[in-house]
């Protein structure tokens, strides 16, 4: 038998599951329109990033204080259910109080997540860039996909409820740090770039890396959910 989905002990959870899904699909769609705008160099599409952060913002809230007040219900529902006489040692994918805890940290994840979308798009607004760069440089464009790549499957894992990209995830997050430390490297080495145009270059290779990591930390609180293992900082632990 199966594992028992944990939003469905109460109609919050089931909510804020769905709102969950919601806003991390808005958020693929602001990637996506991203790179969009890169490619074309549309200024427009850029701004349209940064005004539609609003509504992640508005989500996040409503997810936090609707994640707050499932903590209690979860305590509550723990009770009935009889999961707090099992010990520390049982770990439950049924546990709705590691539902409402995680749901927390994924959400707060996100909206990170989409504040660095958001940044790179200011970024790029600023028109310092030259035209064509993001479209002709060949690790700009490995940047822009893998950023696409690794969201996509935080994206799907999180609305599927399956952690099975984890190990993908963390794959294409060490490329995308490396492509990043490269690109970093060649724009250094290039005396011809225009310092404002490089410092946004910065800002925005920096803001897809960052966003790359936060799409890990979604992928490894989807692993504590399903299987109770804190997978975080395992690679440092093991060095």
């Amino acid at each position: 038998m199966g594992p028992a989905n944990p939003v469905s002990y109460h109609p919050k959870f089931d909510y804020l599951k769905r709102n969950l899904s919601n806003m991390a699909e808005l958020l693929l769609e602001q990637v996506l329109m991203l790179s969009d705008s890169l490619d074309r160099d549309d200024y427009e599409l850029a701004q349209q990033v940064i005004d539609r952060d609003d509504e992640l913002d508005r989500l996040e809230k409503e997810n936090d204080t609707i994640s707050q007040n499932a903590i209690l219900e979860a305590v509550a529902t723990r009770r009935k259910m009889g999961i707090e006489s099992l010990g520390p040692d049982r770990v439950l994918v049924r546990d709705p109080l590691r539902f409402a805890l995680s749901a927390i940290r994924i959400n707060r994840n996100l909206e990170r997540l989409g504040d660095n979308v958001v940044n790179a798009a200011h970024s790029f607004r600023n028109g310092l860039i030259k035209p064509r760069a993001f479209r002709d440089n060949e690790l700009l464009c490995l940047i822009q996909s893998r950023m696409i790549t690794i969201v996509g499957m935080a994206v799907e894992s999180l609305v599927e409820e399956k952690n099975r990209f984890f190990g993908s995830i963390q794959a294409v997050d060490e490329e995308l740090d490396r492509l990043c430390g490269q690109a970093f490297q060649q724009f250094v080495d290039d005396d011809s770039l225009d310092r404002r145009a490089f410092a946004d270059l910065y800002r925005i290779i920096l803001s897809l890396e960052r966003a790359g990591d936060l799409a890990v930390n979604v992928g490894e609180e989807l692993v504590r959910l399903s299987t109770g293992e804190d997978v975080r900082h395992l690679d440092n632990e093991n060095a």
